[in-house]
């Protein structure tokens, strides 16, 4: 996987393993800097929160595009799974191929394709599509399909029960707290990283050209930035990292999503374990 990893102090259990910290953001090494001379980049909030995996059900993964005349469909229904009370964790990854047939996604990124791209392999679905939702890490349906998606809910579940892998956010002032844990008795060699998925919690874009031109497009839970922010390997892992690093520089209400996924071969995405999200 081609991972962005920007963790800024991580605290880990024995037996638990981080990437070295790196960032593609050229502005990140001036924040880091703020940050150990202790300056604030975010107030203390009062409406502390919580979020765990417990009670989630699956995680959707749509990849679309404002240049895809079939896509707002899709997002209307990614946006019913984003709903609270779903069990869902709802993701929007808007891409950018589709740029160049006359409208330049404003929320499209190569970092999105690079994720659809390891999906295409890992899953062996041959080519690139919007719009395309990945279920549960474990197959691929068309993006607007619910009755597909549901069924791959039903035949791809996410682990449950006390027994079970679970992830933990916490927003606490300016930090998120991120806890994550193998299910108990697993023994399966295969790595398991932590990922963390930062995104805009509805974006609404007025789309001037291209296929979908004169609509005002809503996108919901419009991802802005994943990375990993470390493996697994048998303990508990811990991680706190500034809010101010991971909300919307636009000031957009924003949010967090953790995933616990397994690694396939050749370094590919496979299976989510667990799954948690939180409004910054």
């Amino acid at each position: 996987m081609s991972f962005l990893t920007i963790p800024l102090r991580l605290e880990l259990t024995e037996g638990a393993s981080a990437p070295v910290p790196k960032s593609a953001h050229p502005a990140l090494s001036f924040l880091f800097a703020a940050l150990t001379a202790g300056l604030a980049l975010a107030p203390a909030r009062a409406d502390d929160a919580k979020a765990t995996s417990a009670g989630v059900r699956g995680v959707v993964e749509l990849f679309t595009s404002q240049g895809c005349a079939s896509c707002p469909p899709a997002e209307a229904m990614l946006a019913r799974y984003a709903a609270a009370g779903t069990g869902i964790v709802a993701l929007a990854y808007h891409v950018d191929y589709w740029d160049y047939i006359g409208w330049q996604d404003t929320l499209g990124s190569r970092r999105n394709v690079e994720r659809q791209k390891d999906y295409v392999k890992g899953l062996r679905l041959g080519a690139l599509a919007t719009p395309q939702a990945v279920v549960n890490g474990a197959a691929a349906v068309p993006g607007g399909d619910a009755a597909a998606i549901e069924a791959r809910l039903a035949a791809e579940p996410i682990p449950t029960g006390p027994a079970a892998p679970e992830v933990r956010l916490a927003r606490e002032g300016d930090t998120l707290h991120i806890f994550a844990r193998l299910g108990e008795g697993d023994r399966d060699a295969s790595p398991r990283v932590l990922i963390l998925v930062t995104y805009v919690a509805e974006a609404r874009t007025e789309v001037l050209r291209g296929e979908n031109k004169g609509q005002r497009l809503v996108s919901t839970h419009a991802v802005r930035d994943w990375r990993v922010v470390g493996t697994l390997t048998g303990e508990p892992m811990r991680v706190d990292m500034p809010i101010g690093l991971l909300a919307d520089p636009d000031g957009l209400r924003s949010g967090g999503a953790a995933l616990l996924q397994t690694v396939g071969s050749h370094d590919r995405p496979g299976r989510i374990l667990a799954a948690a999200a939180i409004d910054f």
